[in-house]
């Protein structure tokens, strides 16, 4: 007997041997077959189930509004009022021509112009040409004006000083006493007198008045210069007014002008 035919053997025993094995075990059988009423099953067991799927699909739209007026936005309302500019008459003294006579020049200005807007019209930011005067005031020689109880300290730059020759100095000296007292601050009221400093000391200036120099603590008047200034200023019983714009010397929208009296034509008399 081959290997091949010894397994068969075995095998065909084994399964015999489980046949009877699962007969010996086994409930018993009845070999019809036994049909059943459907109506006597459970409900339960006789219900038709369907199954029923449904998709739903969501549409989301946006809606963008327009901003409400007052809601996200502050609407801001600004009203600009322009208030008139009150302005006064300021006396400001020049050189006539290329003499020692002092000319007057009445030009408008805010009414609360301090001492530093006088020192910028004594230089002179108007064309005097035109109206053939000068200024004898050079720039930064005015250093600083201390007003007090009447009182005008001018200081004056000791190096400008310098470069000046005396006429020079002499004429800015008068224009600079005739104008000062003729002004008025708005804190401390008319200025009465001057006096001068440089470098920490009395400056002395010569005082047509007197014909000689100040002394340390002399106080200088109108008075003492007021023979410097031009007959052709001084009142006279037939003028003409000339009426002149004098350019950049005050506010936008201020006209400003100037009067300069002219003196009558001389009068030749001849004797017979």
């Amino acid at each position: 007997m081959t290997p091949t035919t010894s397994r068969r053997l075995a095998r065909a025993v084994a399964l015999v041997a489980t046949g009877v094995l699962a007969a010996a075990c086994s409930i018993p059988t009845d070999d019809r077959a036994v049909p059943y009423n459907v109506d006597d099953l459970p409900a339960l067991l006789t219900e038709t189930t369907t199954t029923t799927t449904t998709t739903t699909t969501t549409t989301t739209t946006t809606t963008t509004l327009p901003p409400t007026p007052g809601a996200d936005e502050t609407t801001t309302t600004t009203t600009t009022t322009s208030l008139p500019i009150q302005t006064a008459p300021v006396t400001v003294y020049y050189t006539l021509g290329s003499t020692d006579e002092m000319q007057p020049l009445v030009i408008q200005q805010p009414t609360d112009i301090g001492t530093q807007a006088i020192v910028s019209l004594l230089e002179a930011p108007v064309d005097l040409a035109v109206l053939n005067l000068r200024t004898s005031v050079r720039v930064g020689l005015i250093d600083e004006v201390l007003p007090e109880r009447g009182v005008a300290t001018i200081v004056l730059d000791p190096i400008v000083l310098d470069r000046m020759p005396e006429p020079e100095r002499r004429r800015a000296v008068a224009q600079i006493v005739l104008t000062f007292t003729s002004f008025s601050t708005p804190d401390q009221g008319n200025i009465g007198f001057v006096q001068f400093e440089s470098d920490g000391e009395h400056y002395e200036v010569f005082v047509p008045a007197l014909g000689a120099s100040s002394q340390d603590g002399d106080l200088l008047a109108f008075s003492d210069f007021s023979e410097l200034i031009s007959t052709t200023a001084r009142p006279s019983t037939t003028t003409s007014t000339t009426t002149t714009t004098v350019p950049d010397v005050q506010p936008t929208g201020v006209a400003t002008t100037t009067s300069t009296s002219v003196p009558p034509e001389p009068t030749t008399t001849e004797s017979g």
